[in-house]
């Protein structure tokens, strides 16, 4: 740089300089001074350190600059002679397909007849539900109306550890939650009879006004 300005140094009360900004970055990589010192710019004193930022800043900015104007200039000068049989020869500048100009198509399920029949399961690749534990699970909510709680509880039983045993062969069903929550209902019922009617008959023939 022909027309590298000098710039004066000071660190502690001491000045250096002053040298060219090739002259300072040399002078860091030898060691003699360090990015703490004082630099004297346009007038401002400011820390090398910042002004070395500010100017590998700009410079990046202008080469990226330049390397643009060189590729447009490039791109401009460019031309292509496309042969088409019967057509003789085209010219003109190079267009290439932009690949971020669309952007890909997006599939959703019920969106239109042809992503619907995608998404469709065969009835092979459906779980099965086991109807006995959804009967045992109806049965045993009868505990809690009047007048069906203190009977409820024997189908219930009886329907659930079916279930049950059926989700056992066969794990792939589904409905043993309900046949779980069933049981845990119809044994819950008959210990709250049990206890209730041993050292409470007044609220057990509250409860279940069947037995009264």
């Amino acid at each position: 740089m022909s027309a590298d300005p000098q710039l004066p140094l000071q660190w502690r009360g001491k000045s250096y300089g002053p040298w060219t900004y090739a002259e300072i970055h040399q002078r860091l990589i030898d060691g003699e001074i360090h990015s703490l010192y004082q630099v004297r710019v346009q007038g401002a004193w400011m820390p090398l350190r910042d002004h070395i930022e500010q100017t590998e800043a700009a410079t990046l900015q202008q080469q990226a600059a330049d390397r643009a104007a060189r590729i447009r200039q490039q791109e401009a000068e460019k031309v292509v002679q496309v042969r088409v049989r019967g057509r003789g020869h085209i010219e003109g500048p190079i267009k290439r397909p932009n690949p971020f100009a669309n952007p890909p198509p997006v599939y959703v399920k019920g969106a239109s007849p042809l992503s619907q029949s995608s998404m469709d399961y065969s009835p092979a690749e459906i779980a099965p539900t086991c109807w006995l534990a959804v009967a045992a699970f109806v049965v045993s909510c009868c505990s809690f109306v009047p007048y069906l709680n203190l009977v409820s509880w024997l189908p219930s039983l009886v329907l659930g550890h079916l279930a049950m045993a059926q989700n056992q062969q066969e794990p792939s069903m589904e409905g043993r939650g309900l046949a779980l929550g069933a049981l845990i209902i119809a044994y819950s019922t008959l210990v709250f009879a049990a206890l209730s009617f041993m050292f409470q008959p007044s609220l057990f023939y509250r409860i279940f006004p069947i037995a009264g």
